[in-house]
């Protein structure tokens, strides 16, 4: 059916609307990373560098569905592909709550990984193409993004406080609350208006092989595109060894459950605050700002390994680490607003589908590379010293990654090549 459009208008409204709020619920589990660890290894019995193993398999089968997602969202559309992907969500949540074995948790793992490469696919370009087409379009982009990041920041802050005082009543309580999250932000995404609904069905599915295939060829051949897949990736990737790495150095020096849910609660709300100041953080180091957020990760890495060593009062030890955990979230809340506004400059929704299937290949391959060396390192020697040999290996990577963005990323418009610009 031909959408008017008035009706286009009423449906891009109402899904700009909603939107950060969805996000509040959709984004990721809520009740569940600041207890995952000690749910896992407690009730469980697997093994910190399995859980990490496990995040690291997490990450290979995401990528696999990047091509297959793909095909879906284009056959079912944006909307329904996110309909789909939280309700296979749901379905891994119940996974996590009754796997009893490693290869429980490795199935749990293939069906979140499913699901998010479903909803990766479909959800920021959603509101990319319901944003009317104007010169600020990406600001515009931004700015809703960054709130409904602000606001899933906050709630996963004020979930995961709840979570340790629900995991010391019964360690089933928080999963419990998981699950009732993702029930809403399903039924939420029920709510979103369809601005495909005039696709044509007699599309095949060889046509658009094809043309993800050419989007998939530009995206490759791009520079720019290379340099900012690369560095966001090893974001990614160090991102999921230090939000485990911090709950692992937590427990080491002997932080209570419900301590340590606070404290990653603090580290939430560090995310929110600096989510929403993105922009300001991107104006004053512009082309640097992802190897300043990698280089903050390094320096922060490093020092809490050093200070976990140390013999030094616990109460000065616990507080420069908690110090050091808020920078870390400062630069996570950051880095996420930063790639998908980076991700949305000088391109069209025709190629935003690849875009972010290439983005969701890259962040994963760094992420299993990255967990998995981090996974190793923990299974060989203590987390403190961990840490700090894992920071030393980012300092190398920043250094290499810096010189390769050089004349990359960071340029105006008009100095990007053709490569960098995507033509149907």
């Amino acid at each position: 059916m031909k959408l008017t459009e008035d009706k286009k208008r009423e449906i891009s409204k109402k899904n700009m609307k909603l939107y950060p709020t969805y996000i509040m619920f959709a984004y990721d589990f809520l009740f569940f990373y600041g207890i995952k660890v000690m749910f896992f290894s407690e009730i469980k019995g697997i093994a910190d560098s399995q859980i990490l193993l496990s995040t690291s398999l997490y990450a290979i089968f995401y990528v696999l569905m990047q091509f297959p997602s793909s095909i879906i969202v284009s056959k079912l559309g944006r909307k329904n592909t996110i309909v789909l992907g939280n309700i296979i969500n749901i379905l891994s949540i119940i996974l996590f709550m009754t796997f009893k074995t490693f290869n429980g948790l490795v199935l749990a793992e293939i069906i979140s990984a499913i699901g998010f490469s479903l909803k990766s696919l479909s959800e920021s370009n959603l509101l990319t193409i319901s944003i009317p087409k104007s010169s600020n379009s990406n600001d515009i982009f931004t700015n809703i993004d960054k709130k409904g990041m602000s606001r899933f920041y906050v709630f996963s802050a004020v979930s995961t406080i709840l979570s340790g005082w629900l995991y010391k009543i019964n360690p089933y309580l928080p999963m419990t609350f998981c699950l009732i999250s993702a029930f809403i932000a399903t039924m939420m995404s029920f709510n979103f208006g369809d601005l495909e609904a005039e696709k044509s069905d007699d599309i095949s599915l060889k046509e658009y092989v094809k043309e993800l295939k050419k989007g998939y060829k530009f995206t490759i051949k791009s520079k720019r595109l290379r340099a900012l897949l690369l560095a966001v990736g090893v974001i990614c990737g160090i991102i999921s060894v230090i939000e485990t790495y911090q709950l692992v150095l937590l427990q080491d020096i002997g932080i209570s459950s419900v301590e340590v849910t606070l404290i990653y609660a603090l580290y939430e709300i560090s995310k929110a605050i600096f989510s929403l100041n993105a922009t300001k953080f991107n104006k004053r180091f512009k082309n640097k700002s992802i190897t300043n957020i990698l280089g903050m990760f390094s320096f922060c890495l490093i020092f809490c390994g050093i200070l976990a060593l140390l013999s030094i009062p616990m109460g000065v030890k616990i507080a420069l680490i908690i110090v050091l955990i808020l920078t870390m979230g400062a630069m996570n809340g950051t880095s996420q607003i930063l790639s998908k506004k980076y991700l949305n400059s000088f391109t069209n929704e025709k190629i935003l589908t690849c875009i972010y299937s290439a983005k969701g290949v890259s962040d994963n391959v760094f992420r299993t590379v990255i967990t998995s060396v981090g996974s190793l390192i923990l299974s060989i020697t203590e987390i403190d010293v961990a840490s700090v040999v894992v920071g030393l290996i980012l300092i190398v990577l920043t250094f290499f990654i810096s010189m390769y963005m050089e004349n990359k990323v960071g340029l105006s418009p008009d100095e990007y090549t053709q490569k960098d610009i995507y033509i149907k």
